[in-house]
């Protein structure tokens, strides 16, 4: 992509460091030789920096030009031309010590505290870009972040210093500058990739996340037309486990009409193409939503999506009043999957209410909380816990709402056994297993049978399940 007009006034403002240069050990300012070669390449060949990001060729011009005026610069000393070249690239047109960790599958999210303080969160571990490491002043770390922002369509300037947008490949950027932000910090963002790779249930077994009845029942529910919340918070892996379930979704409803109809407000979910198992395209209908100007909305695409039908909505993560729209779809027969943030099975139904009375309905609490039951009779509630591990922590079954509380029965959780802790007393391993905690009522039971699930996998699953009275309600 292109740089823009916006970015390029941006590098020709870049001289305007708040900080102390840093010298590299070869004997020169490298602060002081990135402004100077980035202000006589801006001056002389605005045009090849213009394009850089968007041309091959520009790019390898912008290169030659660069290297030219790092041997004018730096006349009789010795350098690591090549590596030189490719750094002061990267900070003129590319994305800066970011590149990298921005093309790393294994790196999951890349949290900025300020020009010279950069974690790099991998699956296990936080890798820290410190001082010289990180960027070498305020002002290169605007650049570089203003640039992400465009990427998405998106202006992160004085005016607009708050903003959240996300790059053409669905990585999402939240970042504020000054005078949010100190200006001496420059500036602070949080960058959430993208996961390329779709998790398996031999990857989600092995990691121990969940119990492979755990899985088989989350799959059963979705396939007959149970719905499904998940419930956590960031970085707990929720669109993970949404592209996992569709997956299975896709792979095992072998009915008619499995059409499934996707709504991000970024594209995210990495679905199968191809049904297998049925020997044909997967349905997958995929729609975002779009900013304003002339904005389009989740709760907009959920009314759009009743036109289509589709025989599973995908809101995939509600924050606002869309819950409420995606609740109306679910009490009309039809099938959502979708996620929010909350801190348990219980507290997802509370969060639902509150962000249901953003619609302005007038609705009572308890009508929208049985509204919130009756559209996802299933919830489930993972964790990232002190190790980093992921794991199921609940899934709950609300059965209805009596005085506005909230009424059901824990299926499965997570118990901790022991918590295994180093010398320093940091948590290195929690351990425990995942344990059936009751039977699906009589009610589900009968609408599981009745949709199509197999009354044989359901005693398997719960083997004092039957449509009278269950036991064991919570």
């Amino acid at each position: 992509m292109s740089i823009t007009a916006y970015e390029y006034l941006s590098i020709l403002q870049a001289t305007q460091s708040t900080s102390e240069c840093t010298k590299e050990d070869g004997g020169f300012d490298y602060s002081k030789l990135l402004e100077t070669v980035r202000s006589v390449i801006a001056e002389k060949h605005s045009t090849e920096l213009s394009s850089a990001l968007g041309s091959a060729d520009a790019a390898k011009t912008l290169k030659t030009l660069i290297l030219k005026y790092c041997v004018e610069a730096l006349a009789g000393k010795e350098f690591d031309q090549a590596g030189l070249v490719e750094k002061i690239y990267q900070d003129m047109a590319g994305l800066g010590v970011l590149t990298d960790y921005l093309y790393d599958p294994n790196v999951e999210e890349i949290n900025i505290n300020g020009y010279n303080v950069i974690e790099i969160d991998y699956p296990d571990h936080i890798k820290y870009l410190y001082d010289k490491e990180a960027f070498p002043t305020p002002t290169a770390a605007l650049d570089i972040v203003k640039r992400m922002v465009r990427m998405g369509g998106m202006i992160l300037d004085a005016q607009t210093p708050r903003v959240d947008s996300y790059t053409g490949d669905g990585t999402r950027i939240s970042a504020m500058i000054p005078p949010v932000v100190p200006q001496e910090r420059g500036v602070i963002a949080s960058i959430r990739k993208q996961i390329k790779s779709s998790i398996t249930r031999e990857q989600l077994l092995a990691s121990g996340s969940a119990s492979a009845d755990m899985l088989d029942f989350l799959a059963l529910c979705l396939c007959n037309g149970i719905s499904l919340g998940l419930a956590g918070s960031t970085g707990s892996g929720k669109t993970t486990d949404e592209a996992y379930l569709l997956n299975e979704y896709i792979r095992r409803n072998d009915d008619y009409n499995n059409r499934v109809f996707i709504i991000e407000d970024s594209r995210e979910l990495n679905l199968t193409e191809y049904d297998e198992e049925n020997d044909r395209p997967a349905r997958v209908l995929y729609t975002v939503t779009k900013d304003p100007p002339n904005p389009i909305t989740m709760l907009d695409l959920i009314v759009s999506s009743l036109r289509f039908h589709p025989s599973l909505i995908v809101p995939a993560e509600v924050r606002d009043a869309a819950a409420y729209q995606a609740a109306v779809a679910g009490q009309t027969g039809h099938t959502i999957l979708t996620a929010f943030h909350a801190d348990g099975a219980h507290d997802a139904y509370r969060r639902l209410v509150s962000m249901c009375h953003l619609a302005q309905t007038g609705l009572s609490d308890e009508l929208l909380l049985e509204m919130c039951v009756s559209a996802w009779p299933i919830m489930v509630f993972k964790k990232q816990l002190k190790d980093n591990s992921r794991k199921y922590m609940e899934i709950f079954e609300a059965t209805g709402a009596e005085a506005g509380r909230l009424k059901g029965r824990m299926l499965y959780r997570f118990v901790v056994s022991k918590t295994e802790r180093d010398g320093r007393g940091r948590v290195v391993k929690v351990h425990g297993s995942h344990k059936k905690m009751g039977s699906i009522s009589p009610e589900l039971f009968r609408r599981l049978r009745d949709n199509g699930a197999p009354e044989a996998e359901l005693h398997r699953l719960f083997p004092n399940a039957n449509d009278k009275e269950a036991q064991n309600p919570s």
